[in-house]
Formats: structure tokens, C-alpha cells, sequence
């Protein structure tokens, strides 16, 4: 397990749900959070790759969840199944994520025009999912505090944590609601650039619209063409992201698997980073990401988006109606 800075901050009795781990870095991440002694709860689609990943953790009472991102009635049935299964959730790691070739279009419940694929399962799926997991998160946060100090609430307790995973490609993106739409738009690396820069810009806001019992963070895992990101792109990316693996390696420009997790386990466990939230991570250390990623308008922008292009209501999101929610 990678080191966290100190005696981390899962354990046993501890919940955390990590998406897209039935391989590469989030199978890494869950295997790390597995050692705390916390109870990991597995995200995929192949059913049969989740069930070998739980034979492989360390401890008991890990479960497999199977969900396709590119269908939100199955990322909702994903959460409610969680929520039915689990009285508190201490960590969301939103890991899962695709790299398309190819422009594929995916519908969304909102509005009739079908959206970019990349976007759909890097961003939109992660705000539904976090978005219906929110409360859970925020009570488990109030319930650590009151754990950790005799049944009292404290301000000096550590929340329950939201991590979400994004790249340094966000850094060569300008957010284009308008490119997501339709047939006619970006692929490829611009369009996983663009959806990691919505990684980014979602934390922020999250961050400044949940109550204190949770903080929310994001990061860039390195650069792992170990991972099964490209699976369901063209031949041909997949060919050329293998292709960038084997000279990666010959010339350490990669990361491991195993590597590109420790940032994330580090945000979902350690103790340093206890209360801080809105930050962007690189090899554990907070670094200031993209310029673009800091546009308040932008933030806004985004969020409201993706709650009309999910069908939510706006007055039921995260922070809404509550003194400290900005405004949308």
C-alpha cells in the first residue's frame, strides 16, 4: 500500500466506493483501500473481472456493484443499491472514465440532443452519482465526527471525501458546452482533455457547495497506458496508446498501475489532507491546475448544465437552499 502520511484515515467499519476498479489504477486504488481495513465497494461492468478483484482483497465484506456509465438508469441504480446495501459512505473515488478514438454519441434524459460519449461517462455520470450520493456522504461525515469524539460533533474530526480522478490534460481544454452536442465535435484526446477539465471545474464548485462533513478533491494519477482506458475506443487509439506504453517504459516518460493510484489512495485516506478540499493533486503534493479551470462562470456553467441535461430537479442538487450554496 502507498504510504498516506501517517495512520490513515479509513479502517475497519469504514465504507468506500471506488468506480471503475475492476482493473488498472481504480483495482489498484480499491487493493490500497483494502489494507486500511475498510469495507471497498467495487465498481465495473464485467461482472465476472468484479468478482475476481473481491476474491483478491484483502478482508471481508467487499461487494461488486456492475454498471454502465453510458446509461444513467444505471448509474441511479448503482447508487440506490449502495445506499440500500450501506448506512454511511466515508469516500467516493470517481475513478471510472473512457478515452473514445471515434466520436460516439450517448443519449441523456434531459434534453433530446445526444451528447459526446467521453463527456457523458467522465463527467455526467460522476455528477449524477455524486450527486445521489451526496447526503449519505455529508451524514457519514457528521457521523465520524460524533465517532471520533464520544458521540459529540467536532470541528477538528476528518469529513467523508469525495475524489474524483482527472488528468493533466485538462490543461489543454477551454470548456465548450456547445462541442459536446450533437455529431459534430472534438475526439479523441480533445475530447478526454475537455472532459477532465469538467473533472476539474465540477470539484470546485462541489467543493464549495457541501457542508463541512465533506471535502472534495482531484487529481492527475500519471500517465498509465496499463490501464484499460482506451478499451472501448478504436483500433487504432488503442493500438497507438499501447504502442506508447511499450516506448513509456523503455524510457520511464509512464507510470505503473500501481503508481498512478497513490495520489488517489492519498486523498481517500491520509491524514495531511484531512479538511482540505477544492484542491487539485499531483504526486500528492496540491498544485494549481489549468487557469481555465478556476472561470466561475465556467464552473456555473457546467453545473448547470449538467443538472438540465440529467433531469434533475435544481433545487434538489448539492448545496441548493442552503446559506453557503453559490449561486448557479
Amino acid at each position: 500500500m502507498t504510504a498516506t502520511g501517517g495512520d490513515p484515515t479509513l479502517g475497519e467499519g469504514h465504507v468506500a466506493l471506488v468506480t471503475g476498479s475492476t482493473s488498472g489504477i481504480g483495482a489498484e486504488t480499491a487493493h490500497n483501500l483494502a489494507a486500511t481495513g475498510a469495507t471497498v465497494l467495487v465498481h465495473g461492468r464485467d461482472r465476472a473481472a468484479g468478482e475476481a478483484l473481491l476474491a483478491e482483497l484483502p478482508g471481508d465484506d467487499h461487494a461488486f456493484y456492475a454498471a454502465d456509465y453510458t446509461d444513467f438508469d444505471e448509474v441511479g441504480a448503482l447508487a440506490d443499491a449502495v445506499l440500500a446495501d450501506f448506512d454511511r459512505l466515508d469516500c467516493l473515488v470517481n475513478n471510472a472514465g473512457t478515452w473514445q478514438g471515434d466520436r460516439r454519441l450517448v443519449a441523456v434524459p434531459g434534453i433530446d440532443e445526444e451528447v459526446d460519449l467521453t463527456f457523458a461517462v467522465n463527467h455526467l455520470a460522476t455528477f449524477l452519482l455524486t450527486h445521489r450520493l451526496a447526503d449519505r456522504l455529508a451524514a457519514t461525515g457528521q457521523r465520524r465526527a460524533e465517532e471520533a469524539n464520544g458521540g459529540e460533533a467536532a470541528d477538528d474530526t476528518d469529513p467523508a471525501r469525495v475524489v474524483t480522478v482527472s488528468s493533466d490534460l485538462h490543461r489543454r481544454a477551454e470548456l465548450d458546452l456547445d462541442g459536446v452536442r450533437g455529431p459534430d465535435g472534438p475526439s479523441g484526446v480533445t475530447a478526454y482533455g475537455h472532459s477532465k477539465l469538467a473533472n476539474v471545474l465540477f470539484t470546485y464548485e462541489l467543493a464549495r457547495r457541501l457542508p463541512a462533513s465533506v471535502t472534495a478533491n482531484c487529481c492527475h494519477p500519471g500517465v498509465s497506458p496499463s490501464t484499460g482506458l482506451s478499451r472501448n475506443g478504436s483500433l487504432v487509439a488503442g493500438l497507438g496508446w499501447k504502442a506508447f506504453g511499450l516506448v513509456g517504459r523503455l524510457t520511464g516518460m509512464v507510470d505503473t498501475a500501481a503508481e498512478s493510484a497513490e495520489t488517489q489512495t492519498y486523498l481517500a485516506s491520509s491524514p495531511a489532507v484531512t479538511g482540505v478540499t477544492g484542491e487539485y493533486f499531483d504526486d500528492r503534493e496540491a498544485v494549481r491546475s489549468a487557469e481555465a479551470s478556476y472561470d466561475r462562470d465556467a464552473q456555473r456553467a457546467l453545473w448547470g448544465a449538467s443538472v438540465e441535461w440529467l433531469g434533475l430537479d435544481g433545487h434538489e442538487v448539492v448545496g441548493a437552499g442552503s446559506e453557503s450554496a453559490p449561486e448557479a
